[in-house]
């Protein structure tokens, strides 16, 4: 007995105390987990990450600009000519070059044009990737909330069951000492109460660990937790799953996810559009512009140039290549049709564990009612001496497990709702 209530005294330690002033709400944790999640910050800098490339990627469009200088002084010329009788000459000892050109692409075979498409298609899926990070953040933050939620209502149970005890213990050690009762009837309520505090202990531990999870989902540090306690829920109203009902195939276009497997095929087609480009000729026009001081004399002079680049070795490996891309982009096709028949059974999933979660709830708050009215009357039968201790310590216990139950319907509930919202898009 003195160690569980050691137990008992060092989790109360570790677990979190409360903060009357400054509770947390579900709406509270939700706005934080948005606010201060780790997985969010870093999708949204994943997103900028996108916007540069795509900036990257326009510089392109503009000409290659570059300027060149040089300067020498050589210890002795660098071209000296025998001249016969006239003597000798000798040429650049020193000079200067300076250069500018600059080069613009006309046509590179629309590479740059589908790298552009392709890095704002990116920057659509960073959007879409932060948005599905968002879902799942919130999914979580909902989960730890009504887990916690549960745990402290089953904290609360076990404090009601456990004065409730204390109350026939009383009762019990009344009769044992009068003689109408044994020995062993005091320990059986005895070995009850140790069974809640060791219950009460496990509690704790779970209260302790569903406060850091949640903590940590919502953005605050897990090191010190004294003053974190979340609100409990106001007045929890149950609809019936009815009134949220919307045909699958009505919403599954607009899942986060169905969106990115269509972007997948279209990023697929935008690089075999790039992979062809490759192969195809490239025109560039430029102008250059220079001085030149080599022979002791300024000379200034100008030029404008055109290629044309046809990589006509290359076609044979080019045809591979874009065969490649072409697979892949049948593959990301099949990969898209694939998700949307999985997306379409996930939403029919949540809505089966939806309707039987309420199912079970209603089932709960009627095995609540009834295991009410038994330990009622067990109580009053034990006082009149028509029932055993027995038999009263069981009433007690389905009650105390009942109302468990009732605690695990709510939060499965209320994530059930919550997860099939999600899944259809609200």
């Amino acid at each position: 007995m003195k160690k569980i209530f050691y137990l008992v005294f060092a989790f109360g330690l570790l677990a979190p105390k409360p903060l009357a002033s400054q509770p947390y709400t579900l709406q509270d944790c939700r706005q934080m987990a948005l606010k201060n999640n780790a997985r969010i910050q870093d999708m949204k800098l994943g997103e900028q990450i996108s916007v540069q490339m795509k900036k990257q990627a326009l510089t392109y469009f503009f000409p290659n600009i570059s300027a060149f200088g040089m300067g020498f002084q050589a210890s002795n010329p660098m071209i000296s000519i025998d001249m016969g009788m006239l003597g000798s000459m000798e040429l650049l000892k020193d000079g200067i070059l300076v250069s500018a050109t600059a080069i613009q692409p006309v046509f590179m075979g629309g590479k740059i044009l589908y790298s552009t498409k392709l890095a704002n298609l990116g920057i659509q899926s960073g959007e879409l990737f932060t948005q599905r990070t968002v879902d799942e953040v919130l999914d979580k933050t909902e989960e730890y909330y009504w887990l916690l939620y549960s745990l402290s209502e089953k904290r609360e149970t076990v404090s009601l069951m456990k004065n409730v005890l204390d109350s026939v213990e009383k009762d019990v050690q009344q009769a044992y000492n009068a003689g109408i009762l044994g020995r062993n009837e005091v320990l059986k309520v005895k070995l009850q109460k140790n069974t809640l505090t060791s219950k009460n202990v496990e509690l704790e531990n779970g209260i302790y660990m569903a406060t850091m999870a949640l903590a940590r989902e919502i953005g605050l540090s897990v090191d010190s937790l004294d003053n974190f306690e979340i609100a409990p829920p106001g007045d929890l109203t149950f609809a019936d799953p009815m009134e949220f009902y919307v045909e699958p195939v009505s919403v599954v276009d607009q899942r986060t996810e169905y969106r990115l497997l269509d972007m997948g095929v279209r990023a697929a087609a935008l690089q075999k559009k790039i992979e062809r480009a490759g192969y195809l000729p490239r025109i560039g026009v430029g102008a250059m512009y220079y001085y030149e001081n080599l022979l002791d004399k300024d000379n200034w002079n100008g030029a404008i140039m055109a290629a044309v680049q046809v990589p006509i070795s290359d076609w044979a490996r080019g045809s591979f290549a874009i065969k490649q891309k072409k697979l892949e982009e049948d593959r990301a096709r099949i990969q898209k049709e694939d998700g949307r028949q999985q997306l379409l059974m996930q939403i029919r999933q949540a809505w089966g564990s939806f309707v039987e979660s309420y199912q079970k709830l209603l089932l709960a708050e009627l095995t609540v009612e009834e295991s009410e009215e038994n330990a009622r009357l067990n109580e009053d039968y034990f006082k009149a001496g028509t029932v055993s201790l027995t038999e009263l310590l069981a009433a007690r216990g389905f009650l105390q497990e009942s109302y468990d139950k009732k605690t695990d319907a709510v939060k499965d509930y209320q994530m059930a709702k919550c997860r099939y919202l999600q899944v259809t898009g609200r």
